[in-house]
């Protein structure tokens, strides 16, 4: 079992290596052939038709010539397929495939933002599948862009493809990309068509600002998703610009998918921005160096050694949910800023309100009768930007106390908390409002008030009135009219520290994320006017706003050892690549207790033998036998009254 454990991270480490070598290849194009010297791996070009003519450029890197039918994977790009280099794939054994998308770089035709994903991928795929390297199984890889035509390539149900690592990715573009919550994107859509040279599509965007099936099928499976018949890796981050897309896309494949994709995916969500799952910071945090995503690339292997080549993998054994709960960055004794690991998502939890108060308190009690609270909305003098889930802005989580302290900003907050709160899934707001105009926006953010003032973001939404009832119709509203709405501010994984506050910050702009609402009944851009909107918020008995917070139950539970980490001579070393506790030597077993709970004494157990009883602070047992394999340990905490609680965690033990 060690040299088991020992090899799969070396064969990571040695992929790792390869793929950061820059090793020269021979190169093929249009049948003129060249060579250079380091790498023996070769490389073709070809321009693979599609079933409209139009022809795509795409790299080709294999062991050798002649090499013999494998298990091959596929990455598409908008961002051009000479910037990537797969000779590292190639020299590991793996034929793999890099192609320019339709319109971009080397390939034919015109970019159509994805639009021909649903088409293109599958014939790629049919091609990949005729050539005598092939074995006719295809993984895909990429992220972002290079994730989200992987999407609409499942949705078609193409039979060559085997298995997917989506990273930070869509499969709505409508719903989370250019419209969420109905407002437009502003600073992500345009400026990302700027830098593809794209922006002629906008137009386009704008006409159809309203989801219909007849326009934005090719790039959505909300319609489709039992065509997908792959499993598939789908990884992203809290503060990344697609998170809730990446978590759409687990749950379609995971419940909603076919008979090939149902169950067999798997979800990864770190504390990360786009494209930062390597790196410790995030927006103003430092998160802690477990937050480095260093075990994803090996599930990636395993999987397509399980579904490209029919060989035995650990892939199945690893859980299909990991999230990274985030907490205090400044405490390191602080609760959260860990991995753990669920059978689904979301997690068990309670949706919770916290009702909003008059003088700006929050808390869980019901409102009483209060004042509704009207601010104006100028839409020329919008809330600025400062941090969340973007894409060319900066990203992450930023002190937001910049604008708290606009007049068009309202706060609700709760007193220092006594005790640890933590939200793992959805996050709503149920707000009650009133506007003067036909349409307007509404904004809601949440954040964590650290003990020395700073409002940090965790997540953040927006509602355009004219959708409350659906995005692919227009409702306005009835001036003085009051309106239950709902806004979503996608999911997180938190835990406020004792201390600290939680915060819901409500508004009607968040500019230039989302374009400034005119306060017009016009489309997309097709106002020649503005006006200026005084909206009302309702917090009392009848009209009780809050924001529902999916609350974890504050229980007791192992703190040491935790899931998914190495352990050597009672220290924490790193993060398991496949989520296994391993243990060399003596362990010293910790349970976390909540605050406030009276303790009688604490139960320590391995494979249901009792081998320890503590009835003093601080409660904990330094386990130092001579045992090899796996063992269950256990911890029973007994609280005055007569109730109990219980965790357990399964670890592969070394102690000889």
């Amino acid at each position: 079992m060690l040299y088991g454990l020992w090899k799969k991270s070396m064969v990571f480490l040695v992929l790792i290596t390869l793929l950061s070598v820059e090793a020269a290849t021979i190169v093929e194009t249009q049948g003129k052939t060249t060579k250079t010297d380091f790498s023996p791996s070769i490389k073709k070009t070809y321009m693979v038709p599609m079933r409209d003519g139009i022809k795509l450029a795409t790299d080709v890197y294999l062991p050798y010539e002649d090499y013999p039918p494998h298990g091959c994977i596929l990455i598409r790009t908008p961002y051009n397929k000479d910037n990537i280099n797969l000779s590292g794939w190639a020299d590991a054994g793996w034929p793999s495939i890099v192609q320019d998308m339709r319109g971009r770089f080397a390939s034919e035709g015109v970019d159509t933002v994805f639009r021909n994903a649903h088409t293109d991928g599958p014939d790629t795929l049919a091609w990949i599948a005729s050539q005598n390297w092939s074995n006719g199984k295809i993984a895909t890889f990429g992220g972002s862009a290079l994730g989200i035509n992987q999407y609409y390539m499942a949705g078609a149900n193409p039979p060559n493809l085997a298995c997917q690592y989506i990273a930070v990715a869509t499969p709505d573009l409508h719903k989370h990309a250019i419209y969420q919550g109905g407002e437009f994107r502003k600073n992500l859509v345009e400026k990302w068509l700027e830098g593809q040279g794209s922006t002629y599509i906008l137009p386009e965007l704008w006409e159809h600002e309203n989801y219909t099936l007849d326009y934005w099928t090719n790039v959505s499976l909300e319609d489709n998703w039992s065509d997908v018949n792959v499993p598939a890796i789908h990884i992203g981050g809290w503060y990344d610009c697609f998170q809730q897309g990446t978590i759409d896309g687990f749950m379609g494949y995971q419940y909603k998918g076919g008979e090939g994709a149902k169950g067999k995916s798997k979800l990864i969500m770190g504390p990360w921005t786009h494209g930062g799952a390597g790196k410790r910071k995030q927006g103003e945090l430092v998160y802690p160096a477990n937050s480095i995503d260093n075990f994803s690339f090996n599930l990636f292997v395993e999987m397509i050694n399980q579904y490209t080549m029919n060989l035995s993998s650990g892939f199945d054994e690893w859980p299909p949910v990991t999230y990274y709960v985030m907490g205090d960055v400044d405490d390191p004794s602080a609760p959260g800023n860990e991995w753990r690991h669920a059978d689904a998502w979301p997690i068990p939890a309670k949706e919770t309100p916290f009702y909003f108060h008059e003088n700006g308190t929050l808390n869980t009690n019901y409102p009483s009768d209060y004042s509704p609270i009207t601010y104006t909305y100028d839409p020329t003098n919008p809330v600025p930007t400062i941090g969340g889930q973007n894409l060319i802005l900066p990203s992450g989580p930023y002190d937001q106390r910049p604008v708290e302290n606009r007049s068009d900003v309202i706060i609700f907050t709760t007193p220092p908390l006594n005790e640890p709160i933590e939200a793992t899934g959805p996050v709503k707001a149920r707000l009650f409002v009133s506007s003067d105009c036909l349409d307007t926006d509404f904004t809601v953010k949440l954040t964590d008030v650290y003990p020395d003032g700073r409002s940090m973001l965790i997540t953040d939404g927006i509602l355009r009135m004219r959708n409350r009832n659906g995005r692919d119709h227009w409702e306005f509203m009835e001036p003085g009219e009051i309106y239950e709405i709902e806004v979503d501010l996608w999911s997180t994984s938190y835990i406020w520290n004792t201390g600290h506050r939680i915060r819901v910050a409500v508004s009607s702009s968040n500019y230039p994320r989302f374009l400034a609402n005119p306060n017009t009944a016009d489309g997309i851009y097709k106002n020649t006017t503005y006006k200026i909107a005084h909206n009302t918020l309702y917090f009392d008995s009848k009209h009780p706003s809050c924001i529902i917070l999916p609350i974890v139950e504050n229980k007791m539970f192992i703190q040491k050892p935790k899931q998914g980490r190495l352990y050597i001579a009672d220290r924490e070393i790193t993060q398991t690549f496949f989520g296994n506790t391993i243990i060399f030597g003596r362990i010293t077993i910790q349970p976390y207790i909540p605050p406030g709970k009276d303790v009688t004494r604490v139960e320590f157990y391995v494979d249901n033998v009792l081998k320890h009883n503590d009835t003093q602070k601080p409660y904990q047992w330094t386990w130092d036998e001579v045992v090899f394999g796996k063992h269950r340990i256990k911890v029973k905490t007994y609280y005055a009254g007569g109730s109990s609680e219980e965790d357990k965690i399964d670890a592969i033990v070394f102690n000889i």
